[in-house]
């Protein structure tokens, strides 16, 4: 028999597993819609790469499942319309509450908490514990929706200033042009960490703040939020140390810190 010939039956002889797989038959593809804002350490995009503790939670789950995610930055109202219209697979960070009204009748499946979070007030230090009236005027990233202000905007007892970044609301604060910022505890944590300024101002746990969490997304794989929902807890001890890796505090309801 012709040495190629042999080479070839004991090709076809060998066990199915032990032939070599394409990646192409080893890994499922997804496109995930991720949010185009510099949100660290939840998440960021620099030069179009998507990182942080959102993209390392999601690649652990993919490489445990031998999935392929491709993460496509997005501002966040055009990524729900893309997952409503069906664009995309998933979504990251989303919740049951954002965007309700755009979200209703159309029926999407959460994960549970891959983190929680809280949004409040932070202020410079001489200031935090003072009461609430003598936060006059705030700053925030645009388009967001500080509810448990609004009553004192409509009073005119408050106004707010919104702007495009996370960096811009900080300076608003650093450089007293307002009494306080509304922003993700941990995103104000990390931004002063990296500027070497966290004794200048802090979260402010007395006044009102909102505690949730980021959920993954989907219209229509809610067999692999299943998956997801199994695999955190399957894996939440490696979960707890990319948190820690990232030096989360505010994953937690303050009222459980202490003081």
């Amino acid at each position: 028999m012709p040495k190629r010939s042999m080479v070839l039956l004991a090709l076809l002889l060998l066990p199915v597993a032990a032939l070599p797989q394409t990646a192409g038959a080893e890994h499922q593809v997804f496109t995930v819609g991720v949010e185009e804002f510099y949100y660290a350490p939840h998440y960021f995009t620099v030069n179009g790469r998507y990182d942080g503790f959102g993209r390392d939670v999601l690649d652990l789950f993919a490489r445990k499942k031998g999935y392929d995610f491709n993460y496509q930055p997005r501002p966040y109202v055009r990524m729900v319309k893309e997952l409503l219209r069906g664009d995309i697979d998933f979504q990251y960070p989303d919740n049951p509450d954002w965007l309700a009204d755009l979200k209703r009748g159309h029926k999407i499946y959460y994960s549970q908490g891959v983190i929680e979070y809280v949004d409040g007030i932070s202020r410079r230090r001489e200031d935090i514990g003072k009461p609430i009236t003598t936060l006059q005027r705030i700053a925030m990233p645009r388009g967001w929706s500080p509810i448990d202000y609004y009553p004192l905007v409509q009073r005119k007892a408050l106004a707010i200033e919104e702007l495009n970044s996370v960096e811009a609301v900080m300076q608003m604060l650093l450089s007293h042009r307002v009494d306080g910022v509304y922003l993700n505890a941990d995103v104000v944590a990390s931004y002063l960490a990296g500027a070497g300024l966290s004794a200048e101002a802090g979260f402010d746990a007395s006044l009102p703040y909102q505690f949730s969490r980021f959920a993954l997304s989907s219209k229509a794989h809610p067999e692999v939020i299943k998956e997801f929902n199994q695999f955190l807890l399957d894996n939440a001890a490696e979960i707890k140390k990319l948190k820690e890796s990232y030096k989360f505090r505010y994953d937690v309801d303050p009222k459980t810190l202490p003081r």
